[in-house]
């Protein structure tokens, strides 16, 4: 399942990027840019919606740590706050929201791409170091 969320956190970057380029071009007189501005805003909010599900059972299975599920659980509920500010014209919200929500991906993404050490094996020989084990 690791793998998975890393495809999709990718995605979900890659998407996260072509927001303020399409800002861009709709600032410089590309009037259909805004809704490919929409657009690419549901298929990130999917996309980040699909990483904190993922994120959820890689987090309890000890792969990454807590903050890989936390941080894209904010993130989701940064861009649902996002999107409502962008559909409403809130400009004064949604701009430094992005903002905000880059350094949320820029936070996580070495979270979840960093190799992560194997869970230790659950039994009763867990906890025991094993020298004494031997023993």
């Amino acid at each position: 399942m690791l793998p998975a969320l890393r495809v999709v956190a990718v995605l979900h970057a890659l998407s996260f990027l072509v927001q303020p380029i399409m800002a861009g071009f709709f600032l410089s007189g590309q009037d259909q840019a805004i809704d490919m501005h929409a657009t690419n805003a549901m298929i990130l909010a999917t996309l980040c919606l699909v990483m904190t599900i993922l994120a959820f059972p890689v987090w309890r299975r000890g792969l990454v740590p807590r903050a890989v599920f936390t941080t894209a659980a904010g993130l989701l509920v940064a861009e649902m706050v996002q999107m409502i500010a962008g559909f409403g014209h809130l400009m004064w919200l949604h701009i430094p929201l992005g903002v905000i929500m880059m350094g949320g991906i820029a936070t996580f993404m070495p979270l979840v791409m960093r190799p992560q050490p194997r869970p230790a094996a659950a039994g009763p020989l867990a906890a025991v170091p094993a020298a004494e084990a031997g023993e």
